[in-house]
Protein backbone atom coordinates (compact mmCIF):
# COMPACT_ATOMS: atom_id res chain seq x y z
CA UNK A 1 0.00 0.00 0.00
CA UNK A 2 2.85 2.36 0.83
CA UNK A 3 4.45 1.65 -2.55
CA UNK A 4 1.14 2.37 -4.30
CA UNK A 5 0.89 5.70 -2.49
CA UNK A 6 4.45 6.70 -3.50
CA UNK A 7 3.87 5.76 -7.14
CA UNK A 8 0.61 7.69 -7.17
CA UNK A 9 2.30 10.72 -5.65
CA UNK A 10 5.06 10.66 -8.26
CA UNK A 11 2.52 10.40 -11.06
CA UNK A 12 0.59 13.34 -9.65
CA UNK A 13 3.72 15.52 -9.33
CA UNK A 14 4.86 14.59 -12.84
CA UNK A 15 1.46 15.45 -14.24
CA UNK A 16 1.47 18.84 -12.52
CA UNK A 17 4.91 19.63 -13.89
CA UNK A 18 4.58 18.26 -17.40
CA UNK A 19 0.96 18.60 -18.46
CA UNK A 20 0.69 21.49 -20.92
CA UNK A 21 -0.78 24.80 -19.86
CA UNK A 22 -2.77 27.06 -22.12
CA UNK A 23 -0.48 29.92 -23.17
CA UNK A 24 -1.80 33.47 -23.05
CA UNK A 25 -2.21 34.84 -26.57
CA UNK A 26 -1.42 38.41 -25.65
CA UNK A 27 0.73 40.18 -23.09
CA UNK A 28 4.04 41.75 -22.14
CA UNK A 29 7.00 39.92 -20.65
CA UNK A 30 10.39 41.04 -19.41
CA UNK A 31 13.54 39.24 -18.30
CA UNK A 32 16.64 40.21 -16.35
CA UNK A 33 19.49 37.68 -16.41
CA UNK A 34 22.84 37.36 -14.73
CA UNK A 35 25.28 35.91 -17.30
CA UNK A 36 28.34 33.81 -16.48
CA UNK A 37 30.21 33.24 -19.75
CA UNK A 38 33.59 31.96 -20.86
CA UNK A 39 35.50 32.54 -24.10
CA UNK A 40 37.57 30.29 -26.32
CA UNK A 41 39.33 31.62 -29.40
CA UNK A 42 41.57 30.63 -32.29
CA UNK A 43 43.89 33.65 -32.19
CA UNK A 44 47.29 33.40 -33.82
CA UNK A 45 49.71 33.50 -30.89
CA UNK A 46 52.87 34.02 -32.94
CA UNK A 47 56.11 33.92 -30.93
CA UNK A 48 56.89 37.42 -29.67
CA UNK A 49 60.34 36.30 -28.55
CA UNK A 50 62.22 33.38 -30.12
CA UNK A 51 65.28 31.68 -28.69
CA UNK A 52 66.05 29.88 -25.43
CA UNK A 53 63.37 31.94 -23.62
CA UNK A 54 60.67 31.70 -26.29
CA UNK A 55 57.57 33.68 -25.33
CA UNK A 56 54.25 34.05 -27.16
CA UNK A 57 51.54 34.80 -24.62
CA UNK A 58 49.68 31.65 -25.62
CA UNK A 59 49.33 30.66 -21.98
CA UNK A 60 46.60 33.23 -21.34
CA UNK A 61 42.99 32.08 -21.14
CA UNK A 62 39.60 33.52 -20.33
CA UNK A 63 37.74 32.09 -17.36
CA UNK A 64 34.03 32.62 -16.76
CA UNK A 65 33.10 36.29 -16.49
CA UNK A 66 29.86 37.84 -15.29
CA UNK A 67 27.53 40.15 -17.18
CA UNK A 68 23.86 40.88 -17.68
CA UNK A 69 21.03 40.57 -20.18
CA UNK A 70 17.73 42.45 -20.33
CA UNK A 71 14.78 41.45 -22.53
CA UNK A 72 11.37 42.95 -23.28
CA UNK A 73 8.74 41.25 -25.43
CA UNK A 74 5.16 41.74 -26.59
CA UNK A 75 2.91 38.84 -27.59
CA UNK A 76 -0.07 39.23 -29.92
CA UNK A 77 -2.41 36.45 -31.09
CA UNK A 78 -0.54 36.05 -34.39
CA UNK A 79 3.05 37.10 -33.58
CA UNK A 80 5.56 38.15 -30.94
CA UNK A 81 8.15 40.94 -30.91
CA UNK A 82 11.11 40.83 -28.54
CA UNK A 83 14.27 42.84 -28.04
CA UNK A 84 17.23 42.01 -25.84
CA UNK A 85 20.64 43.39 -24.94
CA UNK A 86 23.62 41.47 -23.52
CA UNK A 87 26.76 42.97 -22.01
CA UNK A 88 29.74 41.13 -20.50
CA UNK A 89 32.33 42.42 -18.08
CA UNK A 90 35.86 42.49 -19.45
CA UNK A 91 37.61 39.15 -20.00
CA UNK A 92 41.20 39.57 -18.87
CA UNK A 93 44.33 37.49 -18.33
CA UNK A 94 48.09 38.00 -18.31
CA UNK A 95 51.35 36.09 -18.12
CA UNK A 96 55.06 36.87 -17.82
CA UNK A 97 58.52 35.34 -18.11
CA UNK A 98 62.00 36.27 -16.91
CA UNK A 99 64.57 35.99 -19.72
CA UNK A 100 67.68 34.07 -18.72
CA UNK A 101 69.60 35.15 -21.84
CA UNK A 102 70.06 38.42 -23.73
CA UNK A 103 67.28 39.85 -25.90
CA UNK A 104 69.21 40.90 -29.01
CA UNK A 105 67.71 43.64 -31.20
CA UNK A 106 69.69 42.86 -34.37
CA UNK A 107 71.07 39.70 -36.03
CA UNK A 108 73.89 39.03 -33.55
CA UNK A 109 72.02 36.53 -31.36
CA UNK A 110 74.73 33.93 -32.05
CA UNK A 111 77.72 36.29 -31.94
CA UNK A 112 79.93 35.13 -29.02
CA UNK A 113 81.21 38.70 -28.51
CA UNK A 114 77.63 39.78 -27.80
CA UNK A 115 76.01 36.81 -26.05
CA UNK A 116 78.94 34.68 -24.91
CA UNK A 117 78.69 30.94 -25.45
CA UNK A 118 74.89 30.64 -25.36
CA UNK A 119 72.71 31.97 -28.21
CA UNK A 120 70.47 34.87 -27.25
CA UNK A 121 66.84 35.71 -27.86
CA UNK A 122 65.40 37.88 -30.64
CA UNK A 123 62.01 39.38 -31.39
CA UNK A 124 59.66 36.95 -33.14
CA UNK A 125 57.76 39.74 -34.90
CA UNK A 126 58.92 42.61 -37.08
CA UNK A 127 59.83 45.71 -35.06
CA UNK A 128 61.12 49.17 -35.89
CA UNK A 129 63.56 48.76 -33.00
CA UNK A 130 65.27 45.87 -34.78
CA UNK A 131 65.40 47.87 -38.01
CA UNK A 132 67.10 50.71 -36.13
CA UNK A 133 69.62 48.32 -34.59
CA UNK A 134 70.69 47.18 -38.08
CA UNK A 135 70.81 50.66 -39.65
CA UNK A 136 74.17 51.50 -41.28
CA UNK A 137 74.32 55.31 -41.20
CA UNK A 138 77.94 55.36 -42.39
CA UNK A 139 77.90 59.09 -43.18
CA UNK A 140 77.80 59.79 -39.46
CA UNK A 141 79.06 58.09 -36.32
CA UNK A 142 75.76 56.19 -36.07
CA UNK A 143 76.58 53.00 -37.96
CA UNK A 144 74.56 50.55 -35.85
CA UNK A 145 75.98 47.52 -37.67
CA UNK A 146 79.22 48.01 -35.72
CA UNK A 147 77.41 47.35 -32.45
CA UNK A 148 75.24 44.56 -31.13
CA UNK A 149 72.37 46.10 -29.15
CA UNK A 150 70.48 44.07 -26.56
CA UNK A 151 68.85 43.83 -23.15
CA UNK A 152 70.98 42.03 -20.60
CA UNK A 153 69.84 38.74 -18.99
CA UNK A 154 67.13 39.18 -16.39
CA UNK A 155 64.75 41.23 -18.53
CA UNK A 156 61.06 40.56 -17.82
CA UNK A 157 58.61 39.87 -20.67
CA UNK A 158 54.87 40.29 -20.11
CA UNK A 159 51.71 39.68 -22.12
CA UNK A 160 48.25 40.97 -21.27
CA UNK A 161 44.97 40.23 -23.09
CA UNK A 162 41.60 41.95 -22.65
CA UNK A 163 38.31 41.45 -24.49
CA UNK A 164 34.86 43.06 -24.27
CA UNK A 165 31.63 41.72 -25.80
CA UNK A 166 28.09 43.04 -26.17
CA UNK A 167 25.18 42.41 -28.51
CA UNK A 168 21.62 43.50 -29.11
CA UNK A 169 18.87 41.88 -31.15
CA UNK A 170 15.29 42.55 -32.23
CA UNK A 171 13.23 39.57 -33.42
CA UNK A 172 9.73 38.97 -34.78
CA UNK A 173 8.45 35.40 -34.42
CA UNK A 174 5.26 33.44 -34.76
CA UNK A 175 2.84 33.36 -31.82
CA UNK A 176 3.86 31.98 -28.43
CA UNK A 177 0.66 29.96 -28.53
CA UNK A 178 2.63 27.60 -30.79
CA UNK A 179 4.96 25.05 -29.25
CA UNK A 180 7.45 25.66 -32.08
CA UNK A 181 8.14 29.19 -33.27
CA UNK A 182 10.18 30.59 -36.17
CA UNK A 183 11.13 34.16 -36.85
CA UNK A 184 13.46 36.73 -38.34
CA UNK A 185 15.50 39.40 -36.61
CA UNK A 186 18.25 42.01 -36.68
CA UNK A 187 21.37 41.66 -34.52
CA UNK A 188 24.29 43.95 -33.70
CA UNK A 189 27.45 42.58 -32.08
CA UNK A 190 30.50 44.44 -30.75
CA UNK A 191 33.79 42.70 -29.93
CA UNK A 192 36.67 44.95 -28.80
CA UNK A 193 40.09 43.63 -27.81
CA UNK A 194 43.48 44.73 -26.55
CA UNK A 195 46.70 42.70 -26.40
CA UNK A 196 49.85 44.16 -24.91
CA UNK A 197 53.35 42.68 -25.11
CA UNK A 198 56.10 44.31 -23.10
CA UNK A 199 59.67 43.66 -22.02
CA UNK A 200 61.73 45.73 -19.61
CA UNK A 201 65.44 45.41 -18.91
CA UNK A 202 68.86 47.06 -18.91
CA UNK A 203 70.22 48.14 -22.29
CA UNK A 204 73.77 47.48 -23.48
CA UNK A 205 75.77 47.59 -26.72
CA UNK A 206 79.08 45.91 -27.60
CA UNK A 207 81.28 45.89 -30.71
CA UNK A 208 80.36 42.99 -32.97
CA UNK A 209 83.98 42.28 -34.04
CA UNK A 210 85.65 42.07 -30.63
CA UNK A 211 83.11 42.78 -27.87
CA UNK A 212 84.79 46.08 -26.95
CA UNK A 213 82.95 48.85 -25.13
CA UNK A 214 83.71 52.28 -23.70
CA UNK A 215 87.40 52.50 -22.73
CA UNK A 216 88.49 49.61 -24.94
CA UNK A 217 91.57 50.08 -27.13
CA UNK A 218 89.74 49.11 -30.34
CA UNK A 219 86.29 50.29 -29.31
CA UNK A 220 84.17 51.51 -32.23
CA UNK A 221 82.20 54.73 -32.09
CA UNK A 222 78.51 54.91 -31.14
CA UNK A 223 78.30 52.74 -27.99
CA UNK A 224 74.52 52.71 -28.04
CA UNK A 225 71.45 53.11 -30.23
CA UNK A 226 71.27 56.55 -31.80
CA UNK A 227 68.34 58.90 -32.19
CA UNK A 228 69.06 59.12 -35.94
CA UNK A 229 68.77 55.34 -36.42
CA UNK A 230 65.57 55.12 -34.39
CA UNK A 231 63.92 57.93 -36.35
CA UNK A 232 65.05 56.55 -39.71
CA UNK A 233 63.46 53.19 -38.79
CA UNK A 234 60.07 54.90 -38.54
CA UNK A 235 59.83 55.66 -34.84
CA UNK A 236 58.63 59.11 -33.83
CA UNK A 237 60.41 60.86 -30.98
CA UNK A 238 58.12 62.54 -28.43
CA UNK A 239 60.33 63.09 -25.36
CA UNK A 240 64.05 63.97 -25.55
CA UNK A 241 66.04 62.89 -28.59
CA UNK A 242 69.07 61.22 -27.11
CA UNK A 243 68.76 57.62 -28.20
CA UNK A 244 70.09 55.12 -25.68
CA UNK A 245 73.58 54.49 -24.27
CA UNK A 246 75.36 51.36 -23.14
CA UNK A 247 76.15 50.54 -19.55
CA UNK A 248 79.63 52.13 -19.39
CA UNK A 249 78.82 55.32 -21.30
CA UNK A 250 78.89 58.57 -19.38
CA UNK A 251 75.17 58.97 -20.12
CA UNK A 252 74.35 55.35 -19.22
CA UNK A 253 73.17 52.94 -18.06
CA UNK A 254 69.64 53.00 -19.51
CA UNK A 255 66.62 50.87 -18.73
CA UNK A 256 64.30 50.28 -21.69
CA UNK A 257 60.61 49.44 -21.63
CA UNK A 258 59.67 48.04 -25.03
CA UNK A 259 56.01 47.58 -25.87
CA UNK A 260 53.85 46.27 -28.72
CA UNK A 261 50.19 47.06 -28.19
CA UNK A 262 47.49 45.66 -30.51
CA UNK A 263 43.91 46.91 -30.49
CA UNK A 264 41.01 45.55 -32.56
CA UNK A 265 37.33 46.35 -33.06
CA UNK A 266 34.58 44.29 -34.68
CA UNK A 267 31.16 45.74 -35.56
CA UNK A 268 28.76 43.07 -36.81
CA UNK A 269 25.36 43.93 -38.27
CA UNK A 270 23.07 41.42 -39.93
CA UNK A 271 19.89 39.41 -40.23
CA UNK A 272 19.35 36.20 -38.30
CA UNK A 273 16.80 33.44 -38.41
CA UNK A 274 15.34 32.26 -35.12
CA UNK A 275 13.82 29.01 -33.93
CA UNK A 276 12.35 28.53 -30.45
CA UNK A 277 10.69 25.44 -29.07
CA UNK A 278 8.83 24.52 -25.89
CA UNK A 279 9.63 21.00 -24.74
CA UNK A 280 7.67 21.33 -21.49
CA UNK A 281 5.13 24.06 -20.64
CA UNK A 282 3.15 23.06 -17.56
CA UNK A 283 1.50 25.08 -14.77
CA UNK A 284 4.72 24.87 -12.73
CA UNK A 285 7.66 24.16 -15.04
CA UNK A 286 9.07 25.29 -18.41
CA UNK A 287 11.78 23.84 -20.62
CA UNK A 288 12.65 25.78 -23.80
CA UNK A 289 15.18 25.53 -26.62
CA UNK A 290 16.49 28.42 -28.73
CA UNK A 291 18.51 28.57 -31.95
CA UNK A 292 19.89 31.59 -33.86
CA UNK A 293 21.79 31.67 -37.15
CA UNK A 294 22.71 34.57 -39.39
CA UNK A 295 25.12 36.22 -41.81
CA UNK A 296 26.66 39.50 -40.69
CA UNK A 297 28.63 42.33 -42.24
CA UNK A 298 31.68 42.86 -40.01
CA UNK A 299 33.51 46.18 -40.07
CA UNK A 300 36.92 45.45 -38.53
CA UNK A 301 39.81 47.69 -37.56
CA UNK A 302 43.19 47.10 -35.95
CA UNK A 303 46.00 49.25 -34.61
CA UNK A 304 49.50 48.08 -33.67
CA UNK A 305 51.57 50.53 -31.63
CA UNK A 306 55.25 49.98 -30.90
CA UNK A 307 56.97 52.03 -28.20
CA UNK A 308 60.45 52.28 -26.69
CA UNK A 309 60.70 54.23 -23.45
CA UNK A 310 63.99 54.94 -21.70
CA UNK A 311 64.50 55.62 -18.04
CA UNK A 312 67.26 55.86 -15.43
CA UNK A 313 69.59 58.14 -17.48
CA UNK A 314 68.11 58.67 -20.97
CA UNK A 315 64.39 59.42 -20.81
CA UNK A 316 63.90 59.33 -24.57
CA UNK A 317 60.53 58.08 -25.84
CA UNK A 318 59.92 56.69 -29.34
CA UNK A 319 56.81 55.15 -30.89
CA UNK A 320 54.99 54.35 -34.10
CA UNK A 321 51.39 53.38 -34.77
CA UNK A 322 50.13 51.33 -37.72
CA UNK A 323 46.45 50.97 -38.59
CA UNK A 324 44.33 49.02 -41.06
CA UNK A 325 40.59 48.53 -41.67
CA UNK A 326 38.68 45.91 -43.61
CA UNK A 327 35.11 44.76 -44.21
CA UNK A 328 34.28 41.09 -44.17
CA UNK A 329 31.33 38.77 -43.58
CA UNK A 330 30.89 36.71 -40.44
CA UNK A 331 28.71 33.70 -39.73
CA UNK A 332 27.06 33.53 -36.29
CA UNK A 333 25.39 30.51 -34.71
CA UNK A 334 23.83 30.55 -31.26
CA UNK A 335 21.94 27.89 -29.36
CA UNK A 336 20.86 27.18 -25.80
CA UNK A 337 18.19 25.93 -23.44
CA UNK A 338 16.24 27.38 -20.52
CA UNK A 339 14.56 25.70 -17.55
CA UNK A 340 12.10 27.76 -15.49
CA UNK A 341 9.92 27.34 -12.41
CA UNK A 342 6.70 29.34 -12.19
CA UNK A 343 6.66 30.94 -8.76
CA UNK A 344 3.36 32.74 -9.45
CA UNK A 345 1.19 33.40 -12.48
CA UNK A 346 3.39 36.40 -13.31
CA UNK A 347 6.82 35.55 -11.90
CA UNK A 348 9.28 32.88 -13.01
CA UNK A 349 12.84 32.05 -12.04
CA UNK A 350 14.96 30.40 -14.71
CA UNK A 351 18.41 29.13 -15.55
CA UNK A 352 20.04 27.85 -18.71
CA UNK A 353 23.15 27.36 -20.79
CA UNK A 354 24.05 28.83 -24.17
CA UNK A 355 26.67 28.72 -26.89
CA UNK A 356 27.66 31.31 -29.53
CA UNK A 357 30.09 30.80 -32.42
CA UNK A 358 31.34 33.68 -34.62
CA UNK A 359 33.87 33.39 -37.44
CA UNK A 360 35.91 35.96 -39.38
CA UNK A 361 36.69 38.33 -36.52
CA UNK A 362 39.81 40.37 -35.77
CA UNK A 363 41.46 39.28 -32.50
CA UNK A 364 44.14 41.42 -30.89
CA UNK A 365 46.85 38.73 -30.39
CA UNK A 366 46.85 37.98 -34.13
CA UNK A 367 47.85 41.48 -35.24
CA UNK A 368 51.51 41.92 -34.20
CA UNK A 369 52.59 39.18 -36.61
CA UNK A 370 50.94 41.10 -39.49
CA UNK A 371 53.54 43.88 -39.41
CA UNK A 372 56.01 43.62 -42.30
CA UNK A 373 59.35 45.41 -42.86
CA UNK A 374 58.95 49.05 -43.76
CA UNK A 375 55.97 49.54 -41.49
CA UNK A 376 53.50 47.74 -43.75
CA UNK A 377 50.53 46.38 -41.81
CA UNK A 378 47.57 44.26 -42.95
CA UNK A 379 44.77 43.37 -40.54
CA UNK A 380 44.09 39.71 -39.70
CA UNK A 381 40.31 39.23 -39.45
CA UNK A 382 40.09 35.50 -40.06
CA UNK A 383 39.83 34.22 -36.48
CA UNK A 384 36.95 32.49 -34.68
CA UNK A 385 35.48 32.88 -31.20
CA UNK A 386 33.31 30.58 -29.09
CA UNK A 387 31.33 32.06 -26.19
CA UNK A 388 29.52 29.74 -23.81
CA UNK A 389 28.18 29.64 -20.29
CA UNK A 390 25.23 29.79 -17.93
CA UNK A 391 22.58 32.32 -17.00
CA UNK A 392 20.25 32.83 -14.06
CA UNK A 393 17.36 35.27 -14.00
CA UNK A 394 13.79 36.34 -13.42
CA UNK A 395 10.91 36.73 -15.86
CA UNK A 396 7.77 38.83 -15.39
CA UNK A 397 4.72 38.05 -17.52
CA UNK A 398 1.67 40.32 -17.77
Amino acid sequence: MQRTFVVGLLITISACLLLPERVSAQGIRGQVDWMFLSRDNKANYSPLITGPDSFSGSGVGFDYQSGYRVMLGYSAPQFEVEGQFTNLDEWHDSTYRTLTEELVFDDNQANPFIVGGTPGNVFGVTTALSAAAMDALTATLDDETLEGEFLTPGAIATFEYQSEYSDGELNITTSRCNWWRVGLGYRHVELDELAGFGVIGQFDALDVDDGQTVGGVSNDENDGLSNAALVEAGLVNSVSADGFDNILSAAGPDTLAIGIRSKTTNRLNGIQGTFDGSIVDSPYFLLDLAFRMGLFHNQTSATVTESVVGSENDASVYSRSLEDNDNTYSFLVGTGFRAAIKLTDNLRIHTGYEFVFINNVALAPSQAAQVAPGGIFSIDNGSNVVIHGARLGLELVF
